[in-house]
């Protein structure tokens, strides 16, 4: 009678199990996860966070391992914990706190699904099926086509031949101006108006043997192919390589050099294995891989339901406690992404403008609806995390500020109503590491000032400089900084506490969505 009584009730328990609700998280680098573990340490270094993200840690302080929230992300699977980001073992997204905080309010078991990869597009990578060409509205800033001027090239540049940009122009990275000639890593800046041009100068030397030595540090490039560089000088620069490359690899140059202007012709060929005998082979090839190119359009979309079908399909090998009778509810799609497309100057020409990417939210618009047509999820719960770095700001100023308010857009759309939200990762950007971050780098350049102007060296140079940074930072500063940063602003400095602060957003969004769909 007992064992009866046993399957009567193992019976009357399966017929009641809810089905496993599983949350797909899909994206670029930021939902693949660039925060190091080990900056988790950051959050318990600060009252408010330790507070804010307690659940996070068990009573020893270490990371919590969730029994009852399982991932898989490509071939990697088991139990929530802190290392399921791009680095294995080693790193984290949004998806840890995201699996707490909505385990915490649901009480049940959860399957994460994360179908995200590094260094993808909207617009190309994971362009949605239905999407077709993008027609720009009336009155739309892309329909206006500008007269750029072409600018006369200067007999001379009213500057002192040992010109050196202040500070203000050296920013601590130049923007690249070779890589895509092959030419590695010269970097160059603007420096406003001179002369009637807008120079770029020459703050990084390509490190290889050119002929001639073309590019030095301290050059200024003026001139590319007969005119003058323009306000956007190094766009400009960049133009006219892509345009020459698919005619004879020749760009005309003019530069000044210590306080003489010279015009050469810059020969791209070198990179050719045969030189300019090449020249016709090679654009061939160039011909081919664009055509690949585009058969390749929509792949990480294809690539991303493909994968979340497979998943869906073996959720046993994830969740060993899954009883298929129970069966699953998709229950919610996270989106984070954008940096490929904030800076795609050639899809989004007017991206510093308001309306730039209007592109953008009709991709958007047409990739829930695909994702949901795929899916057969017609009313899937849809959370975007829209581009937070640097910030939120609440009136755009720039094409971060205009990509954060495209991003939001659809959640604005009437056929979205209640079923689509968006979390303004911005608010969760960390000023306070940011600040810290930029201290640092400016007590790091001085200490080649020590070396340059104080002609320090060795032990002493090493000396001046620790005694500088301990008038800078603090003990507590030095310790937030080193915890809290383990990667480049755009992966959100590699923060713990940024990331985490915007999955459990992710998972506030989601829990609400979810209330008004009941």
């Amino acid at each position: 009678m007992k064992l009866i009584l046993i399957s009567f009730a193992a019976l009357l328990a399966s017929a009641n199990a809810k089905p496993l609700k599983v949350y797909i998280l899909s994206g670029q680098s930021n939902m693949v996860g660039m925060a190091r573990t080990s900056t988790l340490e950051h959050i318990k270094l600060l009252p408010d966070s330790a507070k804010e993200f307690k659940d996070m840690f068990d009573k020893d302080g270490q990371p919590v391992v969730m029994d009852d929230v399982w991932v898989t992300f490509g071939e990697r699977k088991g139990k929530l914990a802190p290392h399921f980001g791009g680095a294995k073992q080693a790193s984290l997204g949004p998806e840890y706190a995201f699996g707490i905080y909505m385990h915490k309010a649901l009480q049940e078991p959860i399957l994460l699904i994360k179908a995200a990869y590094g260094g993808k597009s909207l617009n190309f990578d994971f362009r949605p099926p239905s999407a077709g060409e993008w027609t720009p509205p009336p009155g739309h800033p892309d329909l206006v086509k500008e007269e750029l001027a072409k600018l006369s090239i200067p007999t001379k540049l009213d500057l002192p031949a040992d010109y050196v940009p202040g500070e203000e122009y050296l920013p601590k990275q130049g923007r690249r101006l070779g890589d895509f000639m092959g030419i590695r890593p010269m970097q160059g800046v603007t420096i406003g108006e001179v002369n009637g041009v807008h120079p770029i100068y020459i703050a990084q030397a390509p490190t290889e043997k050119l002929e001639g030595n073309p590019f030095q540090v301290g050059d200024l490039i003026i001139g590319v192919n007969g005119q003058g560089l323009r306000k956007d000088s190094i766009d400009h620069w960049r133009e006219a390589f892509f345009g020459e490359f698919g005619q004879d690899w020749m760009l005309n140059v003019t530069r000044w050099r210590k306080g003489k202007i010279e015009t050469f012709d810059f020969d791209m060929s070198f990179r050719l294995e045969d030189g300019r005998a090449g020249i016709e082979k090679a654009k061939e090839e160039s011909k081919k891989r664009s055509l690949a190119a585009q058969e390749n359009k929509g792949l990480y979309y294809k690539t991303m339901i493909e994968e979340i079908q497979k998943a869906l399909g073996d959720i046993k090998s994830v969740y060993p406690d899954y009883d298929p009778k129970q069966g699953y509810e998709l229950a919610g799609f996270v989106w984070f992404q954008g940096w490929n497309d904030v800076v795609d100057s050639y899809t989004y020409p007017n991206r510093e403008k308001p309306r730039g990417f209007e592109q953008y939210s009709w991709l958007l618009k047409h990739f829930i609806q695909d994702v949901r047509k795929d899916l057969k999820a017609p009313e899937l719960p849809f959370v975007i995390g829209a581009i937070g770095v640097g910030g939120y700001q609440e009136t755009p100023r720039d094409r971060f500020g205009y990509l954060q308010q495209a991003m939001a857009a659809p959640a604005e759309d009437p056929e979205f109503k209640g079923t689509v939200a968006t979390v303004q990762t911005g608010n969760y950007w960390d000023k306070q590491l940011e600040e810290l971050v930029n201290r640092s780098a400016e007590i790091t350049e001085y200490k080649q000032v020590l070396q340059r102007e104080k002609g320090l060296e060795g032990e002493a140079l090493e000396k001046a400089y620790v005694e500088y940074r301990a008038s800078k930072m603090s003990p507590l500063e030095e310790e937030i900084l080193q915890k809290g940063k383990s990667d480049k602003g755009f992966h959100y400095l590699g923060s713990a506490k940024i990331l985490s602060g915007i999955g459990k957003g992710f998972a506030e969004a989601m829990l609400k969505l979810q209330d008004k769909a009941k």
